[in-house]
């Protein structure tokens, strides 16, 4: 059996055949063929796609049915059509045709396959490693195959642009080594051999799976240390969207948004787009700032401090104030909601402060005049890559979500951080698509009461010394969240006097250190994550339960949660 990419079984390509994700009967009988067939040591890409970057700046996306290595050889691409194949040579068209002789266009096969050899050797030499290989010659074909025309028919096709030897037709099926033998012989005259490393080049860079670490490293040292796998469904989505300019993807809490939008933009950068990550959130931007720097290509900013350090930069490189332009333009109103956009827009005329691409995590929290300046930092406003991670059920600015992408959501379905117990939980305030739970079961979820706040950090604090100093827990693996930031200097000053085993101290609304207990608000820590959460001030207010909060909070914990208030409130959100 040949190698394949991704490796499917028959009930696995039927289904994304039946869901439409795969449109070509005959790609998917071509593929079963190849599978089963060819021998192991060709390997086989399906349904290739990339976006390569020009010599003049733009982007362009490209695709390809079929990427075949043959280790004796090189690659071929491979352009598949289905049913009856006509051309008519005054319209310079080409049709295919059903059972009911019925005509519909098509791209031109040959082009589209000679396009692709081309688009692949140069996607490949945008990969780092290619420059392992100093005066790298590798060889590469074209070839076209119509699985449903007899051998009588393939005279027909025949022509200067597409000797016989580069087609293949329902005979070769039959046979798949001796058709593939015939297409690398026509291209291979020197009969050479791809050098060593070629095959894990094209497996890096069209093939690539990853694991990801989760965005806060510190794990409780009781447990094995535990990573966050993407699903298998989550790393054919990051691959599907690959040569889509624009998409949105939505997923609930836990289901790894954030960890594909930095796995994307870090890919963009590779690729040599210069890249934008952004986000509302203040501290999750300080966070994703801290896990990639040093990437080349790779800009990371929350939105307002994006606005604020372009002001300054413009200010102080083109004499510019751009901050007091748009209070000209539109009086003193609010700063960060109209004033900075509007400032940001007018730096992006200029060609030095644009972007090739946009990654922007937790795009629920954008209002909606944040995506025009956003778009304008685009170097080509209709074709540069924006790609958009947001969860419905975490919109707790109340936002109007309409992001600047035409398709529907891709959607992220399974949830890779919390244990079981806290998912049942979370999602009890969840209102959206069906979320898989996780596989790790995890225990019950913890519960501290007491009937006064005082009484409450006290406890909390005895808690988290025993976690400590018996258990061996990291302080940085604990994090408290308030889900009522209206009232959070009452507890942040009555939880400060708690006294805590030294060099453990409380770390209020600041970047968390590795001895520091976390005190922050629920809002403040969207879009991050902590081994263990203590979800307090969840006692109520006027307004009553915060179904959203609740959602939010608590789905930050990845091991443990506690809940945190009178007993009558927690029975009330585990009810």
């Amino acid at each position: 059996m040949a190698t394949m990419y991704p490796a499917l079984n028959d009930k696995e390509i039927n289904s994304l055949f039946e869901s439409g994700d795969i449109q070509s009967k005959a790609e998917v009988d071509l593929y079963k063929a190849f599978r089963d067939k060819l021998p192991q040591h060709i390997h086989i890409f399906f349904e290739v796609t990339w976006i390569l970057r020009s010599k003049n700046s733009k982007a362009n996306d490209g695709e390809t049915d079929f990427l075949i290595y043959h280790p004796e050889y090189g690659y071929i691409c491979l352009e598949v059509k289905g049913g009856g194949i006509e051309y008519d040579a005054l319209k310079a068209k080409w049709y295919s045709t059903n059972s009911r002789h019925e005509r519909n266009e098509i791209k031109d096969p040959i082009k589209q396959s000679s396009d692709a050899k081309w688009a692949v050797l140069e996607k490949i030499k945008e990969n780092p490693d290619w420059k392992r290989y100093p005066n790298l010659r590798i060889e590469h074909g074209h070839a076209v195959f119509f699985p449903d025309v007899s051998k009588e028919n393939v005279q027909k096709i025949e022509s200067p642009k597409l000797p016989i030897n580069l087609i293949g037709y329902k005979d070769s099926l039959n046979d798949l080594e001796t058709w593939l033998e015939s297409v690398t012989s026509f291209w291979n005259e020197n009969n050479t051999t791809p050098p060593e490393g070629i095959l894990s080049l094209l497996k890096r860079t069209f093939a690539r799976s990853f694991e990801v670490q989760p965005l806060v490293s510190q794990k409780l040292k009781l447990q094995n240390e535990q990573r966050i796998r993407l699903t298998e469904n989550q790393m054919r989505l990051l691959d599907h969207i690959n040569n889509i300019r624009r998409a949105a993807i939505s997923g609930g809490a836990g289901t790894g948004k954030t960890l594909l939008a930095v796995e994307k933009a870090k890919r963009l950068a590779n690729d040599g787009f210069k890249t934008l990550l952004t986000c509302y959130n203040k501290q999750l931007g300080m966070h994703l700032e801290s896990i990639c720097k040093d990437i080349e290509n790779l800009e990371v900013k929350n939105f307002h401090y994006l606005c604020s350090s372009y002001i300054q930069s413009f200010k102080r490189d083109k004499g510019r104030d751009l901050l007091q332009e748009a209070k000209d333009s539109y009086g003193m109103k609010n700063q960060f909601d109209i004033l900075y956009p509007v400032a940001l827009s007018y730096a992006a005329e200029s060609p030095d402060y644009q972007f090739d691409a946009i990654v922007c995590d937790e795009g629920q929290d954008f209002k909606q005049d944040f995506w025009e300046p956003l778009e304008l930092l685009l170097t080509d406003y209709e074709r540069s890559p924006l790609y958009v991670f947001f969860d419905d059920n975490q919109n707790i600015y109340e936002r109007e979500k309409k992001f600047p992408i035409t398709q529907e959501p891709f959607l992220l379905t399974d949830n890779c951080r919390n244990t079981t117990q806290i998912h049942s939980l979370a999602y009890k305030y969840y209102k959206g698509d069906w979320i898989e739970p996780p596989k790790n079961l995890g225990g019950n979820i913890m519960r501290i009461h007491g009937d006064s706040i005082e009484l409450q950090a006290k406890k909390i604090t005895m808690e988290i010394t025993n976690l400590i100093t018996k258990e061996k827990v990291n302080p940085a693996s604990i994090s408290i969240l308030l889900l009522n930031g209206k009232s959070k200097q009452n507890y942040y000053n009555i939880l400060e006097k708690m006294p805590l085993p030294k060099p453990s101290k409380w770390c209020i609304e600041w970047i968390q250190g590795e001895s520091d207990i976390l005190v922050d608000t629920v809002m403040r820590f969207k879009g991050l994550e902590s081994e263990i959460v203590f979800l307090w001030s969840i006692d109520g207010s006027e307004s009553g339960f915060l179904d959203d909060l609740i959602y939010v909070g608590s789905s930050r914990a990845k091991s443990i949660l506690y809940l945190v208030g009178k007993e009558e409130v927690c029975d009330k959100i585990e009810s």
